[in-house]
């Protein structure tokens, strides 16, 4: 068992199978590859993750399933992206956006158009920017109806 003292979370233990590696890194963080996905809510399913930095502990992502956002939401990968992530189908992947927390919370943003893509099976990762979509980069979260799955417009 490995433990990491985070800034946030205090003592984590985590096994290296808990690892996800990102060999290209996150936009603006492209040394750091390795990160362990953190549950917030024990009771909750994946919906919203930490993904905590191995590297620098100080470095924090939370991310959330946009499918529970938008169920229509429809990320199209290219086929190197595929390749690169060892899978032939957008199926085979889990998505995440990255949010961008403020201390206002109606002021908190997702990014839906360049999501964290996931192959759980081989616990590889990669940001990618969807192309040929009107997808923001910066959408408010409030503009999302989370109760029944529907967008405002």
């Amino acid at each position: 068992m490995l433990t990491l003292d985070t800034k946030d979370y205090g003592l984590v233990e985590y096994e290296e199978s808990d690892l996800l590696d990102f060999p290209d890194g996150i936009f603006g963080f492209t040394e750091l590859k390795k990160y362990i996905p953190l549950v917030l809510d024990e009771n909750e399913d994946n919906t919203i993750l930490l993904l905590q930095s191995i590297e620098n502990p100080d470095i924090a992502f939370v991310v959330l399933n946009p499918f529970t956002l938008d169920p229509d939401y429809n990320p199209i990968l290219t086929p190197e992206e595929l390749s690169y992530l060892g899978v032939n189908s957008e199926n085979d992947l889990s998505y995440y956006v990255i949010s961008v927390l403020h201390n206002d919370y109606l002021k908190t943003t997702v990014n839906m158009k360049a999501p964290i893509v996931i192959n759980p099976d081989r616990r590889i990762g990669m940001q990618v920017i969807l192309s040929n979509t009107d997808y923001e980069f910066r959408k408010p979260l409030s503009a999302f109806d989370t109760v029944s799955g529907e967008n405002n417009k």
